[in-house]
């Protein structure tokens, strides 16, 4: 038996979005069985401790916090900072805000205290939530909960409008302090809304982390569907690896990080036949890793037959979007990569720009620009940068990418990475692709441009790795990759250093090129 589909009436119901989502599916639920399955318990105000959530014990659990908020004098459009242990707690806080029609400000676990509590001012906080010692109280003069509020009476319950902003998020801050993304009523349940009908299995696992966006919209479309949702807030690959094995998910989301990381350890040591498909949201995926992936699990094909080997969903968005902005779907015998991001969905409209925001010919790389119903209400409290995001009535997505003849979109790089050499650009991205798909025993690459001791003009690129080679193999290697390079006609590499894996990688399990370029500059 599994959970109850949630009618087609309610999700094409007026008024229905982000900010209502968990309630009124609550209310249209007949089902007790257990939608949130919870790797770590969650013990409520109430003390009872929770290994798993039904939708209805969710709607009881966040009207007592609501009520507790209400109580304290939190209201309509007041941003409350959550900024908790990787867990639960930042559903239940979105759901029992967004009741009242304040603001969740999704802080990410792994932020240093001084870069959350600089997040937090800049959002102006009414109220903030916050495990013992994880910030100096004294730093944020504004009230401070060290757990859930918890009431008994009544609370005034908001009626959302389309826009009404329901979730402050973060961004990577791959480039410095995470911007804050607003999301809004209708915009951040639009793609859910579309995407409906879309067959993710009835057991799905999420490793996306709690406090960003993409988790509550996986979640919330999940919901919908009926299905079962494991929450894997411990994501150190053997862990998910093993949760993938009991649980037995038909379908896996994560990061791109995620996977990577499942790369590294013996697959074949664990059970994933459940799987039939792999879902990764944010950069595009490496064709090294999803061919590893997709060798494991079955699916049914488009005749309805069952065939060994899973699909890998690489859809490639951002903090910005809400939803992803492209999907292409790798299967066990598809050979379309080379950071190949497919085509966008059908309601974004996407155009690449130059630097004088003029539409590029085929074939030429440009700024990455889209338009969507999805798209962020801009950055909170920096209307400045917002605008400068906007050209031409599309968002900057602040990626490099080119169109090929097919229709087909390629990202190339982010625009704060390319380097410029004295040889000519540089796509470090694009390269790091090339260099991993001829290069079995790296499992892993970066490639930054550092400021050149030569040229004031020019940045000096430098390959990072992992590995235990010895110096001899390391010469052997750099030597490889420069001809590989050469033969493709591309600027050379300067240097090869070593790097462990967890070196300069953001919250969000982002490669922090910024740091590298700094860490690896000559001299």
């Amino acid at each position: 038996m599994t959970n109850d589909r949630i009618s087609s009436d309610l999700i094409q119901a007026d008024g229905l979005g982000a900010g209502n989502f968990f309630r009124l599916a609550a209310a249209a639920s007949e089902s007790a069985e257990s939608v949130i399955e919870l790797d770590q318990p969650y013990r409520a105000p109430s003390g009872e401790r929770h290994a798993s959530i039904t939708l209805t014990e969710l709607d009881e659990l966040t009207d007592r916090v609501a009520a507790g908020y209400y109580a304290d004098g939190i209201q309509a459009k007041d941003p409350v900072a959550v900024f908790v242990e990787e867990s639960v707690r930042y559903l239940v806080h979105y759901v029992a805000l967004t009741k009242l029609g304040a603001i969740p400000v999704f802080v990410n676990s792994s932020l240093p205290s001084e870069i959350a509590a600089r997040f937090i001012e800049h959002v102006g906080a009414a109220a903030v939530v916050s495990d013992p010692g994880r910030l100096a109280r004294d730093r944020l003069p504004i009230t401070y909960y060290a757990e859930e509020p918890y009431g008994h009476g009544d609370f005034k319950l908001f009626t959302h409008e389309d826009g009404d902003p329901v979730l402050i998020a973060h961004t990577s801050g791959t480039t410095g302090i995470p911007k804050a993304v607003q999301f809004n009523h209708k915009g951040f349940f639009f793609g859910i809304k579309q995407q409906i009908n879309a067959d993710l299995g009835t057991r799905i696992l999420s490793a996306l982390p709690q406090s960003h966006a993409s988790a509550i919209s996986v979640l919330m479309s999940a919901v919908a569907r009926g299905a079962t949702v494991l929450l894997a807030t411990r994501r150190e690959p053997e862990l998910i690896a093993r949760a993938v094995q009991e649980f037995r998910p038909q379908l896996v989301a994560g990061f791109p990080k995620t996977f990577v990381d499942l790369c590294r350890v013996d697959l074949d040591a664990y059970d994933l036949s459940s799987v039939a498909r792999w879902m990764s949201t944010g950069d595009a995926n490496h064709e090294r890793h999803i061919r590893k992936l997709v060798a494991r699990g079955n699916h049914v094909d488009r005749d309805g037959n069952r065939r060994p080997g899973s699909l890998f969903i690489d859809n490639f968005g951002s903090s910005e979007f809400g939803f992803a902005m492209f999907r292409t779907v790798h299967t066990p015998t598809s050979d379309r990569y080379q950071r190949c991001i497919g085509r966008p969905f059908a309601w974004v409209e996407a155009e690449i720009f130059d630097a004088d925001d003029e539409p590029v010919p085929i074939g030429t790389v440009g700024r990455l620009a889209l338009k969507s119903p999805t798209i962020t209400g801009g950055y909170w409290n920096n209307s400045l940068l917002s605008e400068k995001n906007r050209v031409r009535g599309h968002w900057l997505t602040g990626d490099l990418a080119y169109r090929d003849e097919d229709g087909l979109y390629y990202h190339v790089d982010r625009t704060t990475d390319r380097i410029v050499t004295a040889q000519g650009t540089l796509y470090s991205a694009q390269a790091e692709e090339l260099i991993l798909r001829h290069f079995p025993e790296l499992v892993e690459c970066s490639i930054v441009g550092t400021d050149s001791a030569r040229d004031d003009d020019f940045q000096t690129p430098v390959l990072t790795i992992e590995s235990r080679l010895p110096d001899a193999e390391l010469a052997k290697l750099h030597k490889g990759v420069n001809a590989l390079l050469a033969e493709h006609e591309l600027p050379l590499i300067e240097r090869v250093l070593v790097k462990a894996a967890d070196e300069h990688v953001g919250v969000t399990g982002k490669a922090l090129k910024r740091s590298m370029r700094v860490a690896f500059a000559e001299g």
